[in-house]
């Protein structure tokens, strides 16, 4: 009586992680079945990314650095103006005797005064050297370019280096799947042995280990392919797993 209900507990448990490994093979078919983009959109998602908005931005800072360093010659040049205007008033009387009143006499004017000028105060070293000032800014805004276009194609050798190991991954995933199948069909079959009283529990265990082996195995690719999926995401900039 105790044999048989210690081989029902652990025919029960054993039916437990079998479900629980079916649902875990079911989500890594999906991996394996899993379209990845094309290199080129992945390319093409790369430079969507922040970093190349970095140089963008910056390449724009140093193109109005070189409007800005064109346009400094008018700092030799200097206008003057001033302006004036004005009312003059002249209050003034005339006495031509005791027996006469003060005569009372006003005047005004009106007067206006502009004077209109232009100065140049020129340095000589800076007025030489001004083909190489802003030599120098266009070769900042090259430089800009260049390094965005670096960066680029590194970040391409990195796309195809982690697209390489997807597709490895996917491969060794769909091998790992079947190996834990036929892991999983040898396990039933000592199962239902076991339940026919056809095989021992010694030899059910060593199904049973086989299975839960072959099982971690499909853990460890799975992990591995999901990083590698997330690292292209990263690098690209383009929704793989979750699109």
């Amino acid at each position: 009586m105790y044999k048989n209900f210690m081989r029902v507990l652990l025919i029960s448990l054993m039916v437990i992680f079998s479900i629980t490994h079916l649902r875990a093979q079911e989500l890594s078919e999906d991996l394996v079945n899993l379209t990845l983009p094309s290199l080129n959109e992945l390319f093409e998602g790369a430079k969507k990314g922040p970093t190349v908005a970095f140089y963008n931005y910056r390449m724009e800072g140093e193109e109005l650095s070189l409007k800005t360093e064109r346009r400094r010659w008018l700092e030799y040049i200097n206008l003057l103006g001033t302006y004036q205007y004005g009312v003059i008033g002249i209050n003034s009387y005339t006495d031509i005797g005791s027996d006469y009143p003060l005569v009372y006499q006003y005047s005004a004017g009106e007067q206006l005064w502009y004077n209109i000028g232009v100065s140049a105060r020129i340095p000589l070293d800076r007025l030489f050297d001004r083909k190489n000032r802003i030599r120098r800014q266009q070769l900042k805004i090259q430089e800009t370019l260049q390094e965005r276009d670096m960066w680029h194609n590194d970040q391409k050798l990195k796309i195809i280096q982690g697209y390489t190991v997807a597709i490895e991954m996917k491969n060794s995933l769909k091998i790992t799947i079947e190996q834990y199948s036929f892991a999983s069909a040898q396990f039933e079959s000592v199962q239902k042995d076991y339940i026919m009283g056809a095989a021992t529990a010694q030899m059910l265990g060593v199904a049973k280990s086989q299975q839960t082996q072959a099982f971690l195995q499909l853990e460890r690719i799975k992990a591995q392919l999901y990083s590698s999926l997330l690292s292209l995401e990263i690098l690209s900039n383009t929704k793989i797993i979750s699109k």
